[in-house]
């Protein structure tokens, strides 16, 4: 090949390989700019299928151009790829030769970012700082700010909410407004965090974020606290309506748990006119029934709480129609005529742990001492009810002095030695298929057990044989006597074969 044609193609393949490694690069950028787009949305799920594609683009520009001037540029974008993609493990060695190599600022400073974000994700916080102190002092805003957010969750996994907080308050991030708002709450500053709802409803819309914030003040300020933060978030913010019908179903959920039953029920009639037709619409039927059962006070209050949630069933499916069953099933056997004595008292165990009917239950424990005097469990019954109210305490521990002095429920009541106790709880176990609790948690007032489950009643309470009944040895018959045939059951094989038989 002669010198000139040899220079030709020079010209002519170096452009292209050029041009190959550009689109690469160009193909990568543009998936990771779609991810960002993307999880701008709240598209978690596409925004990491996303990120994922820009890693593989990534690696095959940084494998077929090694020393590239923008090989740097790809070493980076595939750890974000992968860290943002879910793969933080697969993503640790990029990030670690980004950090070493790139002699960018900015690369090395994304390269920690990301890097830093791995590690809060692992739950091991020690490397954070070190990656975080010099992109702290960096001239870019936007990554300064992304530190300072990270910076603040590292100090709240710590157990610092008040430099979590200040972390926070230096960033520009949409999502550390809701943060900084749970910091507060986790350092008791709880006015501050109210007064900062309004400013955060107008830059964080993110459902999970405000999910997460309504449930940490009903933890620390109760739920009306809780509510009247909804309140301006929904006054103020731009939440999805599919998000506000979750909100709103879970703020009714708090409410109703904390017995603020007007407010709970106007929760769930509001999810109810949203979004009608929706999943959200059914639940909120359904936890609308809950409230009105949660205030009977007799069983035939029950009545027309089982029409009305025939009602709110129909056309339910999935979890909402199996809580709806259930619940009907609840109150098919509170509201029962059975005589015995295990479903009575397992009747006024549901209407107290499945209904949160304190009212209702009470009245059944107090019927079931009065039908039953003579069973071992009526002074169980009586300090139940008396611990569901409160008024009839001193007229139960007089009924308990009188009738029941030496009942080990009594006895356990007043701290008393008694042995009998943990027999009388076991034959109670066993009769509603139960565990058991434990005699210092009876005393603290935890009467009740935990709810049935299906198989075994546990080792403690049935334990299994050591072998096979079919295989234990059966005792040699006395000198002189014949022992009479063993009966086989039904379908069982013969011992022996029928030619082998006299």
């Amino acid at each position: 090949m002669t010198r000139p044609a040899a220079l030709v193609i020079a010209l002519v393949v170096l452009p292209l390989a050029g041009c190959a490694y550009y689109n690469g690069m160009w193909s990568a950028e543009r998936l990771a700019h779609e991810a960002r787009r993307q999880e701008a949305k709240g598209l978690a799920g596409e925004a990491k299928l996303s990120w994922a594609r820009a890693a593989v683009r990534a690696e095959s520009v940084i494998v077929r151009h090694p020393r590239s001037r923008w090989a740097d540029d790809a070493l980076v974008l595939q750890g974000e790829g992968l860290a943002r993609s879910g793969a933080c493990e697969a993503a640790a060695g990029p990030l670690r030769r980004a950090l070493a190599v790139a002699g960018d600022d900015a690369l090395r400073e994304r390269a920690a970012l990301v890097a830093a974000e791995c590690v809060l994700r692992r739950g091991a916080r020690g490397d954070v700082e070190r990656l975080l102190a010099p992109v702290l002092a960096s001239r870019n805003s936007q990554r300064r700010s992304t530190a300072e957010y990270l910076a603040g969750r590292a100090a709240l996994d710590r157990g610092d909410p008040a430099t979590a907080a200040a972390r926070f308050a230096r960033s520009v991030l949409p999502e550390a407004w809701t943060a900084r708002i749970r910091a507060l709450l986790a350092a008791g500053r709880l006015d501050q965090a109210a007064a900062l709802v309004d400013s955060a409803a107008r830059r964080d819309q993110n459902e999970a974020a405000w999910s997460a914030v309504l449930d940490e003040f009903g933890r620390t300020a109760g739920a009306t606290a809780a509510a009247d933060a909804l309140d301006r978030l929904l006054a103020r913010g731009h939440v999805p309506i599919g998000g506000r019908a979750r909100l709103l179903v879970a703020d009714g959920d708090r409410l109703r748990a904390a017995r603020t039953f007007d407010r709970a029920a106007a929760r769930y009639a509001v999810v109810a006119a949203l979004v009608p037709d929706s999943v959200e619409a059914g639940r909120a039927r359904v936890r609308a029934v809950l409230v009105q059962a949660a205030q009977a006070e007799r069983p035939s209050d029950l009545d027309s709480v089982a029409v009305r949630l025939q009602r709110a069933s129909a056309g339910l499916g999935g979890a909402t129609q199996l809580e709806a069953r259930a619940v009907q099933s609840q109150i098919t056997m509170i509201r029962g005529e059975d005589t015995s004595e295990v479903s009575a008292f397992r009747a006024a165990e549901l209407a107290r742990d499945s209904l949160a009917a304190p009212a209702l239950a009470a009245a059944l424990f107090v019927r079931f001492a009065a039908r039953y005097p003579a069973s071992l469990f009526a002074p169980k019954a009586l300090i139940a009810a008396g611990h569901l109210r409160p008024d009839a305490l001193d007229s139960v521990g007089a009924v308990l002095r009188s009738s029941y002095a030496e009942s080990p429920y009594t006895l356990a009541l007043q701290g008393a030695p008694s042995p009998a106790f943990r027999t009388l709880e076991d034959s109670l176990a066993i009769a509603l298929g139960v565990a058991r609790p434990s005699r210092e948690a009876f005393a603290a007032g935890a009467l009740q057990v935990a709810p049935p489950r299906p198989g075994p009643r546990g080792p403690q309470l049935e334990p299994p044989p050591t072998e096979p009944p079919a295989a234990r040895a059966r005792p040699p018959a006395p000198p002189g006597e014949r022992r009479p045939a063993r009966v086989r059951r039904p379908g069982e094989k013969p011992p022996t074969r029928p030619e082998e038989r006299p």
